[in-house]
């Protein structure tokens, strides 16, 4: 990010999610692509996050084992009965 350029980087920068996500209309989506042929740090950003969500939505679509659901279901009833009122 150079001096002359932080400002445009910081308005792209505050609108990568948004532009990851979809929810941008395509004159601004541009406006991101285009900046980022021009400013490598931005494009790095933009990849890393990129990456980044995909991982994440991979993950997401791969259930757990049936030994880590367990444990979890172990951990959330043992929370629950230390929390339960005496009688």
């Amino acid at each position: 990010m150079t001096e002359s350029s932080s400002v445009n980087c910081k308005e792209i920068l505050a609108g990568i999610s948004a532009y990851l996500d979809g929810d941008l209309d395509a004159t601004a989506c541009e406006a991101i692509e285009r900046h980022c042929q021009n400013c490598p740090q931005c494009a790095e950003v933009v990849q890393g996050l990129r990456e980044t969500v995909g991982l994440c939505r991979q993950a997401a679509s791969v259930p757990l084992p049936e030994s880590v659901r367990q444990r979890a279901r172990d951990s959330v009833r043992q929370l629950l009965d230390r929390d339960e009122p005496k009688r």
